[in-house]
This record gives C-alpha cells, structure tokens and sequence, in this order.
C-alpha cells in the first residue's frame, strides 16, 4: 500500500468552534471561539499555542463540482492536513467554521460538508470536505 501524506502545497486555514452562553435577564450568545493547540514549550516550560494549520486544499472542478452545485453546495474544496486531535475531536463533536486563509471575512468562512476522516484510524491524515458558510 502507497504511504498517504499530505502533500508540499500548503494553505493556511483556522478552525473556530462555536460556544453558546446564558446571561440571566439577557438570554443566550454565541460565539466562535479559535481553536488553538499546544506545539511545544519554552524553556521555563511555558506553553506556546497556535491557532494556524496548514493544509491541502484542492478545490472541485469537472463532474465533482457540477453535481456538488445541483446540490446547492457553493465553493466546495477537499481538505487534507496532518492529524490533530483536538481538531479533529472538534470536527467530529461540534459546530466548527474554517477560516482560509485565517480570515473572518465572508468570502473566506467555511463549514463541513463531510464527515472527517482519521484516515486509516493511523493518527497521521485527517481529511474532509468543505463548503462556503452562507448566512441566511
């Protein structure tokens, strides 16, 4: 079997998870809340934390991409990035929006449109399909 990796080409995206608060006498407010990561640690043992991955990101096109717009699907993209579990326990478990390029812009907010694969269940390659998040 071919060993799977994700490949040279890198995109810079940022993943937000969605937290839902009550105030008594003022109701509940979401947020979206940056996921960020433990990489490593100072020298006095102080955390360092990121909220930046970097991933594949191939967009549809060809037959792929005009069935995905008779389904309504808009900017449909394949996203492959190395395994991160907090990221992918998010994916799994939550609501999560994907920022390309990091940024919060319209143009560049995205949302699931497939489940997210552990590849292999091997901890190395998560991958999964994402749409363009319209607000209605």
């Amino acid at each position: 079997m071919a060993k799977q990796q994700v490949k040279c080409a890198r995109t810079l995206i940022k993943f937000a998870e969605q937290s839902t608060s009550y105030t008594a006498g003022g109701g509940a407010s979401t947020t979206w809340e940056t996921i960020k990561v433990r990489v490593g640690t100072n020298t006095d043992g102080t955390p360092i934390m990121t909220d930046c991955f970097y991933c594949e990101w191939l967009g549809s096109y060809g037959a792929v991409a005009i069935q995905q717009q008779a389904d309504n699907v808009i900017r449909p993209a394949r996203v492959r990035m190395p395994f991160v579990r907090r990221i992918y326990d998010a994916l799994v478990n939550g609501d999560v929006r994907i920022y390309l390029y990091g940024r919060t812009d319209a143009a560049s907010v995205f949302v699931l449109a497939s489940a997210a694969d552990n590849y292999l269940n091997a901890n190395k390659m998560l991958e999964f399909n994402v749409k363009q998040y319209v607000a209605r």
